[in-house]
């Protein structure tokens, strides 16, 4: 036996809404029929019921029908909605269509709605068949890319655990040999180098890696990284940069965007083998005048961030895969397959899209939007940044991490650059160390995954002790559950594992020299 059918009639004047509803029950014997007259009950129906078809008067008192169709394309977008109205006008039925309604009849002409609703109700059926094939397409694509991504890491890393145990052999043969002892510890560092890009190219693309957004001029951080990858490129490739006057700032990472600008470069002369040119410009646009824009993205306007190249272009199949990890065109070897994807994971982390222009033989544009966010918002990063900056301190580091390898790593690094170091393996030691040094102590290196108590809280725990020191946070990631208690510690710097040892010491230079 079938269910009745349910419907929600938005109506003030119960004749009106009687006439509809035995109407509708001549054709569909007994229906599930609630009337509300206000747009509190509307909203009250529609969250808390489910419903085949909304039908609704036009004017209705102290509401129009079209807030009761905003509300309804909110909420629940996938249910039908007729207008039913006697004074609703060519003009306005056709807004209302616009605006997302399925249909509309007078109500002098209620022969029309059972053929009305018919419609309405079998299109609604043909677009919940769609959603569920493409949501079947949307899972085998998922099933296929994690088969990639998994045959992708099983190879390199396979490769790279091969180098570094190989080597590693190789230094117990040869440790007699000062210079051979040297390019095999080189050839180890560039392998563990290469797992770490790859598992931060990851990160990235899982949006697991949210960074430290700060107030950032873009075309002027665009152009200091273009200036860099100058001295880079091949004679016969050139690069330019296009860009547009007086743009707002934006918050972001500035090491994200030149991640992600160095990316797409990289990808672009990989497009052009022979030579060519790669063309950088940025343009301010308006949210609503945005083509092809997810629904969920909102901003008055966003910042287009768009790299051209003169290459050989892509094919339709190539452009459906470009984003998905350790997909790769090139040979097994010559590139992870991650630098687009761990671009596209990097603007979805800033609430931003990039789109994909190409065909063969036509060369490729990459357009990255980044929105604009009120200047409300802009005016506290900039006054947090301005409370950021650290005092000169004394070379005294605390250490705090639970892994005993890592922190002798992290001990002897730290003191072949002239610091005393003091290591602590979890939060009841390091407070304890602290109390007992807390004149010398001047910076705390502190991981953030430590067992019982995490090291965001154990730093705040200490900064309560002693305000001015300087905290230095590190992890794999970054984890977004985190993000807000980090801003909130206004700790002086985050570093990424693993460590790069130079980076590491001439970063705790800096801010223990900084004034």
């Amino acid at each position: 036996m079938k269910n009745p059918l349910s419907i929600l009639h938005v109506e003030d004047t119960p004749d009106d809404s009687d006439a509809v509803r035995h109407l509708l029950e001549r054709e569909w014997g007994e229906c599930d029929f609630i009337r509300v007259e206000t747009l509190p009950q509307f909203k009250e129906a529609v969250q808390n019921r489910n419903f085949d078809i909304i039908l609704s008067d036009y004017r209705l008192p102290g509401f129009t029908g079209m807030e009761a169709l905003e509300m309804a394309r909110t909420l629940r977008p996938e249910i039908p909605f007729i207008f039913i109205s006697g004074m609703m006008g060519e003009e306005k039925a056709i807004e209302s269509l616009r605006n997302g309604a399925t249909d509309y009849v007078l109500k002098d002409r209620l022969k029309h709605l059972v053929p009305a609703v018919k419609r309405a109700m079998a299109e609604a059926k043909e677009h919940l068949l769609n959603r569920k094939l493409q949501q079947r397409l949307l899972e085998a694509s998922r099933l296929q890319a994690v088969s990639t991504l998994s045959t992708g890491i099983s190879h390199d890393f396979n490769n790279i655990l091969t180098i570094i145990l190989g080597h590693s052999s190789l230094l117990k043969i040869e440790h007699e040999k000062t210079e051979r002892i040297f390019e095999i510890s080189d050839t180890i560092s560039n392998a563990a180098r290469r797992a770490a890009d790859i598992i931060q190219q990851l990160m990235a693309f899982a949006q697991k890696s949210e960074g430290h957004a700060v107030v950032t001029d873009i075309n002027r951080r665009v152009r200091e990284i273009i200036n860099q990858l100058r001295g880079t490129l091949p004679d016969e490739t050139g690069i330019q940069f296009e860009p547009a006057k007086d743009l707002p700032h934006i918050l972001m990472d500035r090491s994200q965007l030149e991640t992600i600008l160095i990316n797409l470069v990289a990808n672009a002369l990989e497009s052009m083998p022979e030579g060519g040119t790669i063309t950088v410009s940025t343009t301010l646009v308006l949210g609503g005048e945005v083509a092809h824009a997810p629904s969920d993205h909102d901003a008055d306007y966003f910042i287009c961030l768009k790299v051209a190249d003169t290459g050989k272009g892509m094919d339709e199949v190539t452009r459906q895969h470009i984003f998905e990890p350790f997909y790769t065109t090139k040979e097994r070897g010559r590139a992870t397959g991650m630098g687009l994807p761990a671009v596209y994971g990097l603007m979805q982390a800033q609430n931003g899209w990039i789109d994909v222009i190409s065909e063969p033989g036509e060369g490729t544009l990459m357009t990255l939007f980044f929105p604009v966010v009120r200047e409300s918002v802009l005016k506290e990063a900039t006054k947090s940044q301005l409370l950021r900056l650290p005092r000169a301190g004394r070379p005294t580091i605390l250490v705090i991490e639970d892994e005993t390898d890592v922190s002798l790593f992290l001990e002897a690094i730290l003191t072949s650059g002239g610091y005393k170091v003091l290591v602590a393996s979890n939060a009841r030691e390091a407070l304890s160390l602290f109390k007992e040094n807390q004149n010398e102590v001047q910076l705390i290196l502190s991981d953030i995954g430590l067992p019982k108590v995490d090291g965001i809280t154990i730093c705040k725990e200490l900064k309560a002790l002693k305000p001015l020191v300087k905290i230095i946070l590190c992890s794999g990631y970054a984890p977004k559950d985190f993000k807000e208690r980090m801003d909130e510690l206004e700790a002086d710097a985050f570093f990424p594992k693993p460590y790069d040892p130079q980076s590491l010491v001439q970063s705790v230079k800096k801010i223990l020299d900084r004034g």
